[in-house]
């Protein structure tokens, strides 16, 4: 089964994998994040799942808790039963990702041969626990911001709720019901992450070259090995415009500055308009770099001192 950031083979196939659920973590185009985490957990590493194992007399094994993050290729184990349990790395890297995606998975600690196909299992408490998200604003140590979750107002220690949400629905502490052993097809869906170069020069945007302002990737979900897939991508404005323009912020109908877009190899985009995007591969590098060109350098001379900027808002359809 493939989640939103984790593609089939992230992990090793003589292990059960059961998704937890996705973290999403948003930011504001002012905003650097470090560090994300959960915090004040102290919960076991080891999570017990109950049912029928073979070639042994145990009626269990434990399973540990996994992420898969939109800033690593790998899947990696989450120690909750620290204090922190980082989401990312412990380095100083700033999150680039928006959102920073994580998806959390039960791995088992045994091989599949020791489950039957045919059981199920069960978890016999009714919760994981409660925690707390946390990112540091200003590098790897300083600024620490604890995030809220679902709207939850968070106490001046930084504790964690004081109830936790069970599992599945029905109230705290409710049973957890069986998990099939085995996986139901997923829809085909397409994830699209972009990566923002700006600010940027205007004198390095007058000419037919420009200057890269970002870079959209295509993250094929629940596709096959092998296979290539079809979309159509369309780039607006607020304006609703099919030219674009640069112009102050907040001052949709401002002093503009026309300029061009480019999106991969193709040029002078039209707003509005849909363009083909063809042979994305499950698994694969399937990036495409925007550039800003031929910025009108006469009106740019008379603008007014100050930032100008536009917003595109990309979309993207399937047409598999």
């Amino acid at each position: 089964m493939v989640f939103p950031n984790t593609p089939a083979g992230t992990f090793p196939a003589d292990k059960y994998v059961i998704y937890l659920g996705t973290i999403n973590i948003y930011k504001g185009s002012n905003d650097t994040y470090y560090r994300p985490r959960l915090f004040n957990y102290f919960n076991s590493n080891k999570i017990y799942v109950y049912g029928p194992h073979v070639g042994w007399s145990k009626d269990h094994s434990f399973f540990m808790v996994y992420a898969k993050n939109s800033m690593r290729n790998d899947a990696f184990e989450i120690y909750i039963n620290n204090k922190e349990a980082i989401l990312h790395d412990w380095s100083d890297t700033p999150i680039t990702s928006n959102p920073f995606i994580v998806d959390l998975f039960l791995v088992s600690h045994e091989p599949t041969s020791r489950f039957d196909v045919n059981g199920t299992y069960y978890i016999p408490e009714g919760t994981l626990g409660s925690f707390n998200i946390v990112v540091n604003s200003d590098g790897a140590y300083g600024g620490q911001i604890y995030v809220p979750i679902n709207g939850q107002t968070i106490p001046p220690d930084g504790a964690p709720p004081p109830t936790t949400t069970p599992i599945t629905g029905g109230g705290i502490g409710a049973p957890i019901p069986g998990i099939p052993v085995g996986e139901e097809p997923e829809p085909l869906m397409f994830q699209v992450d972009i990566i923002d170069y700006c600010p940027f020069n205007l004198n390095q945007a007058f000419s037919q070259t420009g200057v890269k302002v970002a870079t959209t990737t295509i993250t094929v979900v629940n596709g096959q090995q092998g296979e290539s897939y079809n979309i159509k991508i369309r780039f607006t404005n607020p304006q609703n415009s099919p030219n674009f323009t640069l112009r102050p912020p907040n001052k949709t109908y401002g002093y503009d500055i026309p300029y061009k877009l480019q999106f991969g190899n193709k040029s002078n985009i039209v707003g509005g308009e849909l363009y083909d995007w063809e042979n994305l591969s499950f698994g694969g590098d399937n990036s495409r770099d925007i550039y800003v060109y031929e910025v009108n350098k006469s009106k740019a001379d008379l603008a007014p001192a100050g930032e100008f900027v536009d917003t595109i808002q990309v979309e993207i359809f399937n047409t598999n």
